[in-house]
């Protein structure tokens, strides 16, 4: 039990910094909020390992730390909402078993990106609608980016635990 705790908590760590780091690149010029989803990788790498509980809880530590250190706590309705939702496609795809990596991994990305529009449509109403088609191209080549960087680290990984 301790191995598993200690594994969680240096990979809520990895995507704490994956995360950061995707704050600090310039892509909100293209729309806003768009990230490349590296955090997400890790995620999808636990999906691969059939560990759903560890994915969620993962993402959930990442999420809440990342927005209360580094962005703002009113972003994490955003990030909170579309993170679980994305993770719980992901798996529920995984279970299906007809997608590969990047499949996943699109449909993660299209999922999260269609979330947080639908959230930002309760708050700001339909003008966030114009971001729908950038977010979705961004959902498509992002995803199948991670989705096949995650492919290779499945490789190379023999094992979590």
């Amino acid at each position: 039990m301790a191995k598993k705790v200690a594994f969680y908590g240096v990979t809520a760590a990895v995507c704490l910094v994956f995360s950061y780091v995707e704050t600090l690149l310039p892509l909100g010029f293209i729309a806003p909020g768009i990230k490349i989803g590296l955090a997400n990788g890790v995620a999808l790498l636990l999906i691969f390992k059939k560990d759903i509980k560890g994915a969620f809880l993962v993402n959930i530590i990442r999420i809440i730390l990342l927005n209360l250190l580094f962005v703002s706590p009113f972003a994490l309705v955003f990030s909170l909402t579309a993170g679980l939702l994305s993770t719980f496609v992901m798996w529920f795809a995984s279970k299906i078993g007809k997608l590969g990596a990047i499949g996943f991994s699109v449909l993660g990305a299209l999922t999260h990106n269609l979330v947080q529009v639908i959230v930002a449509l309760i708050f700001f109403g339909t003008g966030v609608l114009f971001y729908l088609p950038i977010l979705i191209f961004s959902a498509i080549l992002c995803g199948t980016l991670i989705g096949f960087l995650a492919k290779i680290l499945d490789k190379k990984i023999k094992t979590f635990f």
